[in-house]
């Protein structure tokens, strides 16, 4: 069945800020229908990154997420800065949340977050060798705890449905496609 795209009848932008752009749409489908549809983009890629030291433990970071209102397991990451190529964001991501650097570094790839919501993207990198440099560097909205765990542990808390995170989800479905765990 082949795939048409929509088109744009017309479009309003309701709000913005430096994380989310809010737009209505008026579409016309393949079929005629008219459709109103909501996007809700972010302005940049994110960017992630798996760290995994010498004795293959992954750095998970658990933070409390108040759209969520739970205390969830992640990885380190954030936006890509517009004047920076993906792995310097990374790299500064791993050292502003962390502390660590790492002499390794994997480009792993990339997926929507949401694609039947907005544009948001995220850009996955592998990581080993890991370095403790300096103490981390939080925003003033953040308070996260650093946790070494293991794989096996991983494979539990998945199953338990404690690891709830997209991006370590998708990280690991990656990483375990690509053969690196």
């Amino acid at each position: 069945m082949p795939f048409e795209p929509w088109t744009v009848l017309s479009e309003e932008q309701h709000y913005e800020n430096r994380w989310v752009r809010v737009r209505a749409q008026r579409v016309r489908l393949p079929n005629g229908v008219e459709y109103d549809y909501t996007l809700v983009d972010r302005p940049a890629q994110g960017v992630a990154v798996m760290l995994f030291d010498n004795e293959e433990r992954l750095l998970l970071e658990q933070e409390y997420r108040h759209a969520v209102q739970q205390v969830v397991w992640q990885v380190p990451g954030g936006l890509i800065n517009e004047s920076e190529p993906p792995l310097v964001s990374a790299k500064r991501e791993l050292l502003e949340e962390s502390g660590y650097e790492a002499d390794e570094w994997l480009e792993i790839g990339s997926f929507y977050d949401n694609p039947g919501l907005g544009n948001a993207s995220s850009l996955l990198f592998l990581a080993r060798l890991p370095r403790r440099v300096s103490e981390s560097a939080w925003d003033e909205a953040e308070a996260v705890e650093l946790h070494w765990v293991t794989l096996s542990w991983l494979r539990e808390a998945v199953q338990r449905g404690e690891i709830v995170d997209r991006v370590v989800l998708s990280g690991l479905g990656m990483l375990w496609a690509r053969g690196e765990i």
